[in-house]
């Protein structure tokens, strides 16, 4: 069995499926307009810090409880903690108990990436327990992570979302302030749902989650033992992640040509604009090297498209198979505008940030790295580490570009393995996937050739979904988070989601020993 001989599991994956919804700034996540009704009882925001330092702990579980929408009977709790009471930064939060045996299911952390993205759109778009239809009405998911997982939604950083700062100096500008921040509102969560703080716990998120996530994981990490309110971590799960921007940007443009998104002169323009940032980054010129990356990718602060846009026609690069993101990923958006809806996760008036600000403020960590930090939990924790093959902005083969850069106790072994077909059973016809097995480190590549459809793969566990080219990428982060350290694999079956055209393609967990 894998993981009772070793400390530490490590587990790559990429699936052979559009990842979008959520890149590396929160252009997309901008669409998701949320505004704040001039009409109805949207009822007042839910502070709970104080409760807690009160000791009311019942009256503030009780009080944060989500009353059941219209056709749904899942169970939450939402509100505030605040992180900093000289500038008033609140994060906010929504909880989820697991449907099944929540008394022992691990509890698991999703952070959206952006910087700048509300954890809202992981929440309806992903994999909370339901996603919002065109007629603002709430429809149960086939496979939620919420089945077997007591999911923890934070909106992170400040700022993000529903979460706010009344000053300026209350936004973080670097992952030490995201790690401080979240911290303490782990242990303000663990205080007032304390019949949690002893299950596994595991931080996950995608794309510029693989900074915060890494970044929180490493603080609990070296904060150890003796702290008075332990956090169970146990490991953590990244989606197409952000984690190592020089890497990363310096493989762009090989990527982008072989892929067919540059031609030759192109890619000598897009080459030396990388090869410029990674200079900088070096050097340790972080704005520079933000002003160079955002005027070549992203345009987000120039208030110009930019030469990947300009190029390419696409304002996205979330798939190579689409230059506009599905418009269901934008209902959610108009669904938290609803004033009951507001009054019942207890947000009442505040306004819902698109992210503009967060980035603004986090500019100079954009280019920055957190390799080090990731390289100190896989070796000492469970990693899982996953990719969406048609990906642009953290494609899988930048994944692998990145991973190759890292030291840590298995990279030898990783650079030297060698890649095996994988079929989810061995009588298959089809290829399922690639594996490259190192130990307990897993690189996996999942698909299906002979789709006419862009298929979606799932994963239990994996911590990324996305919606793209009309099929809508459902994991169901079910078995895989606990078992890690006993194998896996998938079992692949058909069903139609009713608010799409094409089939959507689910991984239903079954268990296979290594």
């Amino acid at each position: 069995m894998v993981g009772t001989m070793w400390k530490a599991t490590v587990l790559v994956a990429v699936f052979m499926f559009s990842p979008g919804g959520d890149g590396l700034f929160p252009s997309l996540y901008k669409k998701a307009r949320v505004s704040v009704p001039r009409k109805g009882d949207v009822g007042e925001p839910l502070f709970l810090t104080p409760y807690i330092e009160a000791g009311r702990l019942e009256e503030g579980k009780g009080r944060s409880m989500v009353p059941p929408f219209p056709g749904s009977n899942v169970k939450s709790y939402a509100g505030y903690l605040t992180v900093n009471k000289t500038y008033n930064s609140n994060l906010f939060f929504w909880f989820f108990p697991a449907q099944v045996d929540p008394t022992v299911a691990p509890v698991a952390l999703w952070l959206q990436g952006g910087p700048g993205g509300s954890s809202m759109f992981g929440l309806f778009v992903e994999h909370g327990p339901y996603f919002v239809t065109s007629n603002m009405t709430l429809h149960p998911r086939d496979f939620a992570w919420t089945t077997t997982l007591s999911m923890l939604y934070i909106d992170n950083p400040v700022g993000t979302g529903f979460s706010f700062t009344d000053d300026p100096q209350g936004y973080a500008v670097n992952e030490n302030d995201v790690a401080r921040n979240l911290y303490s509102a782990l242990v303000q969560f663990f205080l007032l749902f304390p019949e949690y703080k002893e299950n596994d716990f595991y931080a996950t998120g995608e794309s510029y989650a693989g900074k915060y996530v890494p970044a929180l994981a490493h603080y609990i990490h070296t904060l150890g033992p003796m702290v008075t309110t332990k956090i169970n971590l146990k490991g953590i799960a990244l989606g197409d992640a952000y984690s190592d921007p020089e890497s990363i940007i310096g493989g762009y443009a090989t990527f982008l040509y072989q892929i067919g998104l540059l031609d030759e002169k192109q890619r000598k323009y897009f080459q030396k604009q990388c090869d410029d940032c990674v200079k900088y980054i070096r050097e340790k010129r972080w704005l520079q090297a933000f002003e160079v990356l955002d005027k070549l990718l992203d345009g987000d602060l120039t208030n110009n498209p930019s030469y990947f846009q300009n190029i390419t026609g696409c304002p996205s690069y979330y798939s190579i198979l689409r230059c506009e993101e599905p418009e269901d990923q934008n209902y959610y958006g108009k669904f938290l505008s609803l004033p009951q809806v507001r009054q019942a996760i207890h947000v009442g008036n505040r306004t819902f940030s698109d992210g503009s600000e967060v980035e603004k403020y986090m500019r100079e960590d954009t280019v920055k790295s957190v390799k080090l930090w990731l390289a100190e939990l896989m070796n000492n924790y469970k990693v899982l580490i996953y990719n969406g093959q048609l990906d642009i902005i953290v494609a899988a083969s930048l994944t692998e570009r990145s991973l190759r850069a890292m030291k840590w106790k298995g990279s030898q072994k990783y650079k030297q393995a060698e890649r095996k077909v994988w079929k989810i059973f061995k009588s298959d016809n089809e290829v399922a996937g690639y594996v490259r097995q190192v130990d307990d480190f897993y690189q996996t590549s999942l698909g299906n050739r002979s789709s006419a459809w862009p298929r979606t793969c799932v994963l239990l566990g994996s911590g990324h979904s996305t919606p793209s080219s009309g099929v809508q990428l459902v994991v169901a982060g079910q078995h895989v988070l606990p078992r890690w350290g006993k194998g896996w694999a998938a079992t692949l079956k058909l069903v139609t989601n009713t608010t799409l055209s094409p089939p959507t393609l689910l991984v239903n967990a079954k268990h296979i020993e290594r």
